[in-house]
């Protein structure tokens, strides 16, 4: 088999293994304000529902935010062309991964195990969520879409690529 054939497929599997991750670590998380709206209606619920959260972000949005960004390092050293700085594409999807590694792991992390914590102990009171509670769910909330829109926009410029 020629070496270009093997490259190819390397390079081909982890483009493959870059799209994966992206869906697996982010597609889920444009559901956590739909999941959100409900809670008002069942409180009682509201542990749980941030726990699966919690679970997600811990083994979906983490781990395939780390092979996102390994995947996109390999298919940019492998790939034919060299990088000289002007592919758009290439830019804002390091731009776009170091801001959603910092989202995550500086506001949405915190702010939800906050969330959690003052869930359970409003429920333990009775059967309604606090005022502090709903700060931090509102919160939550307002910076949820821009990290939603930081992914659709690193979406658009890995698939589109302007600037060419």
């Amino acid at each position: 088999m020629p070496l270009a054939s093997i490259v190819s497929a390397d390079y081909k599997i982890a483009l493959f293994l870059h799209i994966l991750a992206v869906v697996l670590a982010f597609g889920p998380t444009f559901g956590y304000g739909i999941l959100f709206s409900v809670l008002p209606d069942h409180p009682r619920a509201t542990p749980t529902v941030i726990a699966g959260i919690q679970k997600i972000d811990r083994y979906l949005v983490t781990p395939g935010m780390v092979v996102v960004l390994l995947a996109g390092i390999y298919l940019l050293i492998a790939s034919d062309d060299a990088w000289d700085g002007s592919e758009a594409f290439i830019t804002v999807g390091f731009i776009a991964i170091l801001a959603l590694f910092g989202l995550q792991h500086g506001f949405f992390r915190p702010q939800t195990a906050k969330a959690r914590a003052l869930a359970e102990r409003d429920l333990k009171a009775g059967d309604t969520l606090s005022e502090e509670f709903d700060e931090v769910s509102q919160r939550l909330a307002k910076v949820g879409p821009i990290a939603g829109l930081i992914v659709v926009i690193a979406i658009f410029f890995m698939s589109y690529k302007p600037f060419m």
